[in-house]
This record gives structure tokens, C-alpha cells and sequence, in this order.
């Protein structure tokens, strides 16, 4: 069973499900292997279960439920700080906390827990640079982002942010995280009306995503914007 939530995860991201942000296929299901870790007291499993769970869910736009999966195992996180699974939780905690707040009407709320993981791995990038820093630069260029409409400054500091993660992920060898700034970078171009800036990021994002062999994402985002010519070649 433990190892089922990440060979699904793998599946959807691939595009060989009919849910994406659902672990539901030949593997699992996902409701009833979450009862099952809850009826046998398997903390680490139904840890296991929703940080996959969580992973699709953001990356295929369902933040709502992104943020579900991580508030559930919250304490779970806090219980198991050395886990490395617990960086998981908190960067998609993170990352659907602050497309919450873009998107909601409650703002300050979700930007209060962003800003939380954030601190998180503040600390983490102190001991392991490597598999944290990039992370705290993105989050940092998505809380900036919340303003770079009305400030200047804002803006500024956002750009730099995304830029410095997405090479610093690519640095470290996080294809994944690489690919999840670039979009987030071309949808913070989009909001301030950068067009040409958001077809590269954009574009980006797609070669990321192929390279990680997310090709279920890649189709999703061929759906989200027809108007960019994405090709094979792209994803090369």
C-alpha cells in the first residue's frame, strides 16, 4: 500500500487517468485506501496518500483540494518534523495557500499560512540549501506577486524571485519545481500584462513539465492556452 499513492501519482501526471486530480485508477482508489490508513491507524500511509494527492491536485489547478489534503496531515507534519515528506506538505501548503489567495476573497487567511510554510523553509534552507532554497525564493516571488499590480516594488522583487528559483531548482536537479515556477512566473507576467515574457515562461513550463515526463500536464496546459503553438519539439 505505500508505495501506491506515488505509482498513481506518476499515472495521473502522465495523463493515464480519467481524474487527474484524483488518485483513482488500476493502482488505487483513493477514498478507500484513506479509510483503510485511517482504520488501521497508519498515520504514515494516509501521510503518503494525501502529500501525493496534494502534489496532482496542484498541479493540474485544483488548489481547494490541494489545501484539504495538506491541512489533514498538518499534524501529522508536526508530529514527524525529520520525515522528508513533511517538505512536501509544507511546499504544496504553501504553494495552494498562496493560489488561494489570489483567487479568493480571503486573502489575509491564506497569505497567513503561505508566509507560515515560507518560515518553514527559511529554516530548512539553512541545513540543506540545496533541496530547500529554490523552494523559499518561489514562495517568496508568490507572496510578492499578491502586490505587483499596485507596487512597483513588489513586482521587481517578485520577478527576481521566480527567476532565482526556477534556476536555482533546475540547479539542484528539481525538474518538478522547475517547472511549477516557470508557470507561475508566466501566469505573474499574464497579471501584469507582459505578454512576451508569458509565452517564454510558459513555454518553459511545458518543456519542464515533458521533461519530468508530466506529459498529462503538458496536454492540460495545450488546453489552458491554444493560443501558444506547443509541439514536441518544445518539450525536447
Amino acid at each position: 500500500d505505500m508505495i501506491r499513492p506515488t505509482q498513481q501519482a506518476a499515472i495521473n501526471l502522465a495523463g493515464q487517468s480519467e481524474d487527474p486530480v484524483v488518485l483513482n485508477g488500476n493502482v488505487m482508489e483513493e477514498e478507500e485506501l484513506v479509510k483503510r490508513s485511517a482504520e488501521s491507524a497508519n498515520i504514515v500511509l494516509e501521510y503518503t496518500i494525501r502529500a501525493n494527492a496534494a502534489c496532482v491536485a496542484y498541479i493540474f489547478g485544483d488548489h481547494d483540494r490541494a489545501s484539504m489534503h495538506c491541512q489533514n496531515i498538518q499534524d501529522i507534519a508536526d508530529k514527524t518534523p525529520g520525515n522528508y515528506g513533511v517538505n512536501i506538505q509544507a511546499f504544496y501548503d504553501g504553494m495552494s495557500s498562496y493560489a488561494l489567495a489570489k483567487t479568493t476573497a480571503n486573502r489575509k487567511k491564506w497569505r497567513k499560512r503561505g508566509r507560515k510554510m515560507m518560515k518553514k523553509f527559511f529554516k530548512w534552507a539553512k541545513d540543506c540549501p540545496s533541496n530547500n532554497a529554490h523552494k523559499v525564493l518561489l514562495l517568496k516571488a508568490e507572496d510578492a506577486s499578491l502586490f505587483a499590480v499596485q507596487s512597483k516594488k513588489k513586482r521587481k522583487i517578485a520577478e527576481q524571485a521566480y527567476n532565482a528559483a526556477i534556476l536555482g531548482a533546475i540547479d539542484s536537479g528539481f525538474i518538478n519545481v522547475a517547472a511549477i515556477a516557470s508557470e507561475r512566473a508566466a501566469e505573474f507576467y499574464m497579471g501584469i500584462g507582459q505578454v512576451e515574457k508569458f509565452s517564454r515562461h510558459i513555454t518553459q513550463a511545458y518543456k519542464l513539465y515533458f521533461k519530468w515526463g508530466a506529459n498529462g500536464k503538458c496536454e492540460n496546459l495545450s488546453k489552458m492556452y491554444p493560443e501558444i503553438e506547443f509541439s514536441v519539439q518544445d518539450g525536447q
